[in-house]
Order: structure tokens, then C-alpha cells, then sequence
């Protein structure tokens, strides 16, 4: 997603090299994805699935087609 939209930032952190921050995050597996600290994703999912998973991770209901502007 951070590719495609210059909105969007993204960081990967390996977790066997950096403990520690794995340890803030509770990472117990990998893939786990944390959105802005308050939600996250386990495991691998389909493009679409991710999408929505982090939608609603920042209350945005994804079937609520939002208009911009």
C-alpha cells in the first residue's frame, strides 16, 4: 500500500534482529502488521482482505464507499 499511495508509510523490522522493538509490539509471529499503534493484522492475507482489516483498524468501515474532496 505505501508503494502505492504516497499517503500511506510503511516500516519492516526484522524481528530476530531487533528484540526488543518485537518485544513493545508483542510479536510472538510473523507476518504481524501494526497500524498506527492501535490495530493490528496476524498472518498473511489476500490484497483485499489487508486492505480492509487495516480500514477498520482506523474505524473506517470498508463498504462505505468515501467521497473525496
Amino acid at each position: 500500500m505505501a508503494m502505492a499511495n504516497p499517503n500511506v508509510r510503511a516500516d519492516v523490522v526484522s524481528a530476530n534482529e531487533f528484540p526488543s522493538f518485537s518485544a513493545q509490539f508483542a510479536v510472538q509471529a510473523v507476518p504481524k502488521t501494526v497500524v498506527n499503534k492501535r490495530g493490528e493484522i496476524l498472518g498473511a492475507r489476500p490484497e483485499g482482505r489487508f486492505v480492509s482489516e487495516v480500514l477498520l483498524s482506523l474505524g473506517i468501515d470498508p463498504t462505505t464507499p468515501q467521497v473525496e474532496g
